[in-house]
């Protein structure tokens, strides 16, 4: 006979009270990685801080930036230069958090 105590050793009622326990345990772990992964932020500036806006989780713009002083240093087309290129960095950003917070669990 083995001494070893498992799942299929409790009774019916001791089961039930392990499954609601390991279930309650679940889904407050899930509860608490959703709560982390919703707070991710990639917060980007650009080096003469003309521009600077914040992404969350999903690569979505939360909030946007641009100096007054920008129309005034830069064309429309060096802006758009700017900024695509600034989006293209943060959002590598993004999904390299989110490569990282999926390894950590």
């Amino acid at each position: 006979m083995s001494t070893d105590f498992g799942f299929d050793d409790l009774g019916d009622a001791e089961k039930v009270k392990f499954s609601e326990t390991e279930v309650a345990a679940t889904l407050a772990e899930l509860d608490d990685a959703l709560a982390r992964l919703a707070a991710l932020r990639t917060e980007v500036e650009d080096p003469d801080g003309l521009i600077r806006f914040t992404l969350g989780p999903d690569g979505r713009l939360l909030s946007l930036f641009i100096h007054d002083a920008a129309p005034t240093q830069l064309t429309n087309l060096t802006l758009e230069q700017k900024l695509n290129g600034l989006f293209e960095a943060a959002n590598e950003a993004v999904w390299q958090s989110r490569k990282d917070f999926w390894g950590t669990l």
